[in-house]
């Protein structure tokens, strides 16, 4: 069978199983949002009182293993949109020593705070055949809005297991679908089942202390005084832990470091 008729017959498929099993009733573009975390009727917290800093480097030991290169060929449109940043995986990714894509958090929030939860979706695109962003957190029940700019098949399959199981395909460019995330969850793969290489990782989280390591490793985290464990995990080097207190407005460093000898199992 030529492979332009297996691929219309592969969409044909995904749509078909989409329908079957309610297309778009997973986009919950109609539910308002809800508080997140605390507990009921206590005091909404403002992070106006988050005065504490917590931040640092996360570092890497070692020599990083060389970028992946993704193969793309089993879909033409990708191979011809594919971009240096796009063709390479990100699963360890080095920059000035310091490691990127790690998700940093608060282990447990203060207790007896009801925090808001945010009104600004995040977006994850599907751009190049690449999920952008790579590793990103947000809140519970905040809008996560998917989006496909290319020109091609792609499908969400979001792989929880607190959360409901998402598979949503979206065949045509400009396709948008909103996701309700209701519980946390950490770590949250997000995988394409059309294009295999295609990978994202999300943390939930029913409070606001928590970020992503950037350039040259560098995070940050607003906190109000007291005594926390911070969480830092990585998709292929796994978890790392800390005890930090801060008070009032100060500011503390607490630098992690991940091995390229002590790959996660």
């Amino acid at each position: 069978m030529p492979k332009r008729l297996v691929f219309v017959c592969s969409s044909i498929l995904v749509l078909a199983l989409a329908a079957a099993c309610g297309g778009g009733g997973n986009d919950t573009s109609g539910l308002p949002p809800a508080p997140a975390g605390g507990a009921p009727g206590g005091a909404t917290f403002d992070m106006a009182t988050a005065t504490g800093t917590v931040s640092g480097k996360i570092a890497f030991e070692g020599t990083p293993p060389p970028a992946a290169r993704i193969q793309m060929s089993a879909d033409p449109y990708c191979a011809m949109s594919a971009t240096p940043e796009t063709s390479v995986s990100e699963e360890v990714k080095v920059s000035d020593g310091g490691l990127e894509n790690v998700i940093v958090y608060v282990k447990t929030a203060p207790a007896g705070l009801t925090f808001a939860t945010p009104a600004a979706p995040i977006v994850i695109d599907q751009k190049g055949c690449h999920y952008s962003p790579h590793v990103f957190t947000m809140m519970v029940r905040q809008p996560l809005e998917v989006r496909n700019s290319d020109m091609t098949l792609h499908n969400i399959h979001v792989w929880a297991e607190t959360n409901t199981p998402v598979n949503i395909g979206q065949a045509v460019q400009g396709m948008k679908n909103n996701i309700n995330l209701d519980k946390e969850e950490v770590p949250l793969p997000i995988r394409c089942d059309v294009h295999r290489w295609m990978n994202s990782f999300a943390g939930v989280f029913s409070h606001p202390f928590h970020t992503v390591s950037g350039a040259g490793g560098a995070y940050s985290l607003k906190l109000p005084p007291g005594t926390y464990e911070i969480v830092a995990w990585h998709e292929k080097y796994g978890m790392k832990t800390q005890m930090v207190t801060v008070a009032g407005s100060e500011t503390k460093d607490l630098g992690f470091s991940f091995s390229a000898a002590a790959a996660a199992d």
